[in-house]
């Protein structure tokens, strides 16, 4: 089975990922990466 994150991911990463994606700075594919690692449903 494969791992669906890097080994480098830890909390600290995660949070700034999330703190940045608040504030609209995370470029698309970063934004979907969290979406999916936290499984963080769109709502229009």
């Amino acid at each position: 089975m494969t791992k669906r994150y890097p080994e480098w991911v830890n909390t600290s990463v995660v949070i700034k990922a999330i703190k940045m994606r608040e504030e609209g700075l995370l470029s698309k594919q970063l934004n979907l990466w969290i979406e999916n690692l936290l499984e963080i449903e769109k709502h229009n």
